[in-house]
């Protein structure tokens, strides 16, 4: 039989931790973690409440912008004594600055275009030419006639475009499942098209976002409904026509706001001020679709490019708030030189100094 030896000593210490801990939680003198984590769950709600424009910026301050002004501050310390100031600026300048232009300049861009061209210039490419198919299927046959004009009201546009839709979103998200239940169908086509309605004739942004969360829950129960089991779907993207042959998909709620932007530019656009209708034909469509497409490349084109030129201000902005130098490395610099030129002093002036 093989005997251990023990420290009786360290056993004794470690019998009376132990029977402290016991007694402590036997009396309720637990840790509470409670409180600061209820805080924490606070914030970092607070943080995706406000968006990808809270979320970049909490992570953009927290990953770079600070950290690295500390450390620009600190450059040389163990050297000098000193704060850096000069690298302080340096690194907080380049750094406050390039997050906040990077993020702030395409959507004042975006704000911009939206106002002077509309709100569907902030459509995807792919999605402008989906919404005029199904805008052109909403009011013609395939054999009209381009040069052919239909006047309608706006509020019947917008029905025979918010239908057709509504219709085609759920059939194309529903490819290859049985429908048997033709009027439950029926009545869900008309559930969205009444969503899409209510969106577009709301001008209070909150209550509108309420709509698209509504949406989203609706089509969530919809798809439910006649999906026998939920494999491979994705209940926050939709499917959409965008030719007799070629499909696509994108975010639902995005999709919703999409449809409504175009249906509201589309009737101001070709609406008649006389009797208050809207005149269009296939080519009025086809023409409103190149339109928008070729506002939609020269928005891009104006963020990279002005969101390009803003920023290649910034290095002249902080190299001149350093003095022109590199002052991470300057003072390190300073520290060798003088290294240096003391190694090279003779033995006596070195006991001297």
């Amino acid at each position: 039989m093989r005997v251990y030896s023990h420290n009786y000593a360290n056993i004794q210490q470690q019998s009376k931790l132990n029977n402290n801990l016991n007694n402590n939680l036997k009396c309720g003198n637990q840790p509470n973690f409670k409180g600061a984590v209820d805080y924490l769950v606070k914030f970092w709600q607070f943080v995706d409440n406000g968006g990808r424009a809270m979320q970049f910026t909490v992570e953009d301050m927290t990953g770079t912008n600070i950290p690295r002004s500390i450390k620009g501050a600190t450059a040389g310390y163990k050297y000098t004594g000193k704060i850096n100031v000069p690298a302080l600026l340096q690194e907080g300048i380049r750094e406050f600055l390039t997050g906040p232009t990077m993020c702030v300049s395409p959507v004042a861009i975006l704000a911009l275009a939206t106002k002077m061209s509309g709100k569907s210039v902030n459509t995807h490419k792919e999605n402008i030419v989906n919404l005029s198919y199904l805008m052109d299927r909403a009011n013609f046959s395939p054999d009209t006639a381009k040069n052919t004009l239909r006047t309608l009201t706006g509020e019947e546009l917008n029905k025979n475009f918010f239908d057709k839709v509504a219709r085609d979103l759920l059939e194309s998200t529903l490819k290859g499942t049985e429908i048997t239940d033709k009027a439950a169908f029926e009545s869900d086509v008309e559930t969205l098209a009444n969503l899409f309605k209510e969106h577009k004739n709301q001008p209070n942004k909150k209550e509108a976002k309420n709509i698209v969360e509504r949406a989203q829950n609706e089509f969530e129960a919809i798809i439910k409904k006649y999906k026998s089991n939920y494999h491979n779907v994705e209940f926050l993207n939709t499917s959409y026509s965008i030719s007799d042959k070629k499909s696509g998909t994108t975010k639902f709620k995005n999709y919703f706001e999409y449809v409504t932007s175009y249906a509201e530019d589309f009737v101001k656009k070709f609406k008649d001020g006389t009797n208050n209708g809207v005149t269009f034909s296939k080519d009025k469509i086809e023409s409103f679709k190149n339109n928008l497409v070729a506002k939609r490349i020269t928005l891009i084109a104006c963020m990279i490019g002005i969101t390009g030129l803003l920023m290649s201000f910034i290095p002249k902005i902080y190299t001149w708030a350093s003095g022109g130098v590199n002052p991470n490395a300057s003072t390190i610099y300073d520290e060798a030189k003088k290294n240096n030129n003391s190694n090279q002093l003779p033995t006596e002036a070195k006991e001297a100094k």
